[in-house]
């Protein structure tokens, strides 16, 4: 009877071992949405969301790097946006100041904004983000553009791109140089202006008018070009997107758990826990009795 009575108890022992694992696996379930919790849980489907986690690190840094290019490109977009609103309003003045009834005083008067106008651009094509310079190519230190002895205005970067790489095989540009031929002429054209309003010189300012327009029609072209980049890069970031989430998705159903099924399993558990305690304690009651005897 003695031996009995320690195998049945030993075995409901074992019994509640198994429940109350069942109750702690179970409870980090429901708590973590997770099916395992560490590799010990289950060694191949642990490596599984570790493959699938690693792959989606890969998606993230490319997100990551387009995001770069595309405030990069962004920024630069605005600047030549700006520019070319300062252009337009240089070919409007210098259509006026051409006319042979504008007086020199008029012409004085008009090289005064040019000049401010021309200031603006300076400034513009040395715009900054965090620090580094948006249109010097890589050396991002430097002011892109400087005024020689002079007073022309001419390119100070280099003639190197800056670059982010999407995958380890896919590297776009992230930046627009100023050694591109519409910042050239832009500034050429005004200089040109500047120096026929300031002698007074009708020819001159006809002849700024046709270098003008053709500064205004180059930017048009650049803003064109880093349009059509900005959208390209849009593109890849929606795909990126579109992969990040089915990647989300692999990894909620691979790890996922059934949380109506898991309760359920918790709730007949707990009842088989309940019994088990019952009977050793009915066993335990039973030995006390049989030590009396």
């Amino acid at each position: 009877m003695q031996i009995n009575t320690q195998q049945s108890y030993d075995s409901l022992l074992t019994g509640i071992r198994n429940q109350l694992d069942i109750q702690a696996k179970g409870n980090a379930q429901v708590s973590s949405g997770k099916r395992f919790q560490r590799p010990a849980d289950a060694p191949l489907d642990y490596k599984k969301s570790l493959d699938i986690r690693h792959m989606k690190k890969g998606v993230e840094t490319s997100l990551n790097a387009i995001n770069t290019a595309k405030t990069r490109m962004n920024n630069s977009l605005s600047m030549i946006n700006s520019m070319q609103q300062i252009i337009v309003r240089a070919q409007a003045l210098a259509v006026q100041q051409s006319s042979g009834q504008i007086s020199a005083t008029d012409r004085q008067a008009a090289l005064a904004e040019i000049t401010q106008l021309r200031e603006s651009l300076f400034t513009y094509a040395n715009q900054r983000l965090d620090g580094q310079s948006l249109f010097s190519g890589t050396d991002t230190v430097a002011a892109a553009f400087i005024k020689d002895g002079s007073g022309n205005i001419v390119y100070n970067g280099n003639a190197q791109d800056r670059t982010v790489a999407i995958t380890t095989t896919q590297i776009v540009t992230s930046n627009v140089r100023g050694d591109q031929a519409a910042f050239s002429k832009m500034f050429t054209a005004f200089k040109t202006f500047e120096t026929a309003l300031n002698g007074n010189d009708q020819a001159g300012v006809q002849t700024a008018i046709g270098q003008l327009n053709d500064a205004g029609n180059s930017m048009i072209d650049l803003n064109a070009e880093v349009g059509a980049k900005i959208r390209s890069l849009d593109l890849q970031q929606q795909l990126f997107n579109d992969i990040g989430l089915s990647m989300d998705n692999r990894l909620n159903e691979h790890e996922g758990v059934d949380i109506a099924s898991t309760i359920a399993k918790l709730q007949q558990s707990s009842i088989a826990l309940q019994a088990a305690y019952n009977q050793v304690a009915s066993l335990r009651s039973l030995s006390l009795v049989n030590f009396l005897r």
